[in-house]
């Protein structure tokens, strides 16, 4: 049990019941350990059996007669395009994460051990995993705020049992847990008994095999991390890596962004595109979290979450921040560079989405230019991002657009302070 090691002297506890035997083993080693109080459990009603209502009151009445805390959420299990299991494992986890948040607990222990952990290794294996499915369940993962803790997962199914045992504890058996068309339960009662006769130990090496891979795993990550800190989103150190470095830095990329990396024959498509395309080409990977875009030999990473319609015009004093387009807009003191405050005070600003046609004088001695021709100067403006720049109005002409150009008239002094317009880009 290593509940100590990962969870600080006063952080409180939220510990995932079902009422199975695990889970009731889980909560009653983390009440034993823990002080009073700091502990909570946590009940997710699926509704996917007869037996549920009965597992509720099971929760209930066990945590009354421990006197621990219990909140509970029922959850709709959808399973279209998923199998029950993953179905009900996705809904699970979200209604965990919500009663968490409910409940401000920022740890939550899970009931793992060591079988689950030599299944989850082979369904992974047998659905083509590379190194981090190969990892199986980590001890300790940090999702967004949430700390999950595995702390059973170096136990066996011996050791679990006698536990309970040793301390007469009761609990509920899951009728579908016998049922093998579910591919957890064909592994556990058709795959691992055979193999259990000429490998004893077949569980605890597999847990450990899982481990490896994990090491391998964090070796990894570290490798992509050097590699992030060389490419900068540049085409040009990308290709120089070699296929196995660039596939590793790309699923790295997606992972930072919780984007799922897509399967390997399109991953192995999109780097046969980057390294054998020309310099200049451009490129995307769609994905269903977004877009990866290649443009003048740089990586971009769109949210579709951010393909949004240009905002609408607005006025804006300038004084605070304005939300735009997934961004920021802010107007900075800035020594001998930016905008004359001394135009611009005491007038309304407006800042309008581009509609084609504008016109810039973007420096002294020079004519008024297209801002068509200066954003396609420009080295660091995408074509897809050029409809949502913001542009800024004062008296109906076109001072600023951020990142561009600024109207030469309205720039201030050299050895003046100067007001200069910043777009913060949705990231």
């Amino acid at each position: 049990m290593c509940l100590r090691q990962h969870l600080p002297a006063e952080a409180r506890l939220g510990v995932a019941l079902s009422g199975g035997r695990d889970s009731v083993v889980l909560l009653h080693l983390a009440q034993t350990l823990l002080p009073a109080g700091h502990v909570h459990a946590l009940h997710i009603h699926h509704g996917l059996s007869p037996q549920a209502d009965a597992w509720r009151d099971f929760c209930r009445s066990l945590c009354a007669r421990w006197k621990i805390p219990l909140a509970q959420q029922a959850v709709e299990v959808d399973s279209k395009g998923e199998g029950v299991e993953a179905a009900a494992r996705i809904a699970r986890y979200r209604a965990l994460r919500e009663l968490c948040r409910e409940n401000g607990l920022l740890y939550l222990a899970l009931a793992h051990h060591r079988r689950d952990q030599a299944e989850t290794l082979l369904l992974n294996l047998c659905r083509g995993a590379g190194v981090a499915g190969a990892a199986a369940m980590p001890l300790c993962r940090v999702m967004d705020n949430l700390t999950l803790l595995r702390p059973l997962l170096g136990c066996g199914f011996a050791e679990m049992t006698a536990y309970a045992a040793d301390h007469r504890l009761r609990w509920i058996e899951d009728e579908s847990n016998a049922d093998t068309r579910f591919r957890r339960n064909f592994l556990r009662h058709r795959i691992l008994p055979p193999l259990r006769q000429i490998f004893p130990a077949v569980e605890t090496t597999l847990a450990r095999a899982a481990g490896h891979f994990a090491e391998a795993g964090v070796l990894l990550a570290e490798l992509a991390a050097e590699d992030d800190a060389r490419i900068q989103d540049q085409l040009a150190p990308f290709r120089c890596l070699s296929p196995a470095r660039q596939s590793n830095w790309l699923r790295y990329r997606l992972h930072r962004l919780g984007w799922q990396a897509p399967e390997a024959d399109r991953l192995a498509e999109a780097l046969r595109q980057l390294t054998e395309g020309a310099h200049d080409t451009q490129f995307e990977l769609r994905l269903p979290e977004g877009r990866l875009r290649l443009w003048r030999a740089r990586f971009y990473w769109q949210p579709h979450a951010l393909e949004t319609a240009p905002p609408e015009a607005c006025r804006w004093s300038g004084a605070e921040a304005l939300p735009w387009a997934g961004g920021s807009l802010s107007l900075l003191k800035r020594q001998g560079a930016g905008l004359d405050p001394t135009r611009i005070a005491g007038k309304m600003l407006e800042v309008r989405p581009r509609q084609g046609g504008e016109r810039l004088r973007p420096g002294p001695g020079s004519g008024s230019r297209p801002l068509k021709k200066l954003l396609q100067e420009a080295p660091d403006c995408p074509p897809w991002l050029r409809a949502r720049l913001p542009l800024i109005y004062c008296d109906d002409t076109l001072i600023a657009c951020p990142g561009i150009a600024l109207a030469a008239d309205w720039c201030c002094a050299p050895e003046a302070e100067g007001l200069w317009p910043e777009w913060r880009r949705p990231s």
